[in-house]
């Protein structure tokens, strides 16, 4: 199993068997992924951006029945997102969860017109995106909202993003050895953290925290902070 998993941390998707590890406020949920089907959404449009504007609202990406296009529509279900932007000099924000802000540096309100935090079609581009900034994991009742500026002297017409998307199922690993050892690097495993590390991730979704147990959720966080 140790040579399956010994890419599992440098390949863009995860492999059947493979590990993954979502770092919440309560600690750490760690999956072991059984099955994968490849998806996407290309385009999502953002909309018409006026000169040295934004957009009028943050956008979370929702269809004609207000639900999300990046929330699983059940628990059973791990999104794995990278996204790609269109055109290329549009400056893309995400807050995950929203209201969240992601990428600060001077503070934790970081502006949505400045230099920090934003991502472009060059660093990530629309047809394939790659950037392992915009890597995104969403599980049900958590996903992300956007915002773009337009830092150009003409208009742009429609701001886009394109997602590649690989749908997971998964089995909640309970093994408190096999956690440690996934948490302490002496397993391969993806670490992911769901949002903001600073002044702390998200919180876990309730039906999550029940699967996952509180007590198994404080051990992993021990596990990590013993670490220090």
């Amino acid at each position: 199993m140790d040579a399956i998993l010994k890419e599992s941390h440098e390949t863009r998707w995860l492999e059947q068997g493979w590990y993954l590890a979502l770092q919440f406020v309560e600690g750490w949920g760690c999956f072991r992924i059984t099955g994968r089907e490849p998806s996407g959404y290309n385009p999502l449009s953002l909309g018409a951006v006026a000169t040295l504007a934004n957009l009028a609202t943050w956008n979370e990406l929702i269809d004609a029945q207000n639900r999300h296009f990046l929330e699983p529509p059940r628990d059973g279900l791990i999104y794995h997102h990278f996204w790609g932007v269109s055109p290329a000099k549009a400056r893309i924000y995400t807050q995950f969860p929203p209201r969240a802000d992601i990428g600060s540096l001077i503070s934790q309100t970081r502006t949505i017109t400045g230099d920090i935090g934003s991502i472009d079609g060059d660093k990530s581009p629309y047809n394939g995106p790659f950037s392992q900034d915009t890597e995104l994991f969403t599980v049900k009742e958590r996903y992300p909202a956007y915002q773009a500026y337009n830092p150009l002297a003409d208009p742009m017409d429609n701001v886009m993003l394109q997602f590649d998307t690989m749908k997971y199922t998964y089995v909640i690993v309970q093994d408190r050895n096999l956690i440690k050892e996934l948490l302490v690097g002496q397993k391969k495993v993806r670490k992911y953290t769901m949002g903001q590390i600073d002044p702390n991730p998200m919180g876990i979704p309730n039906w999550l925290s029940k699967l996952v147990t509180p007590d198994t959720l404080a051990y992993s966080k021990q596990v990590m902070e013993a670490q220090v």
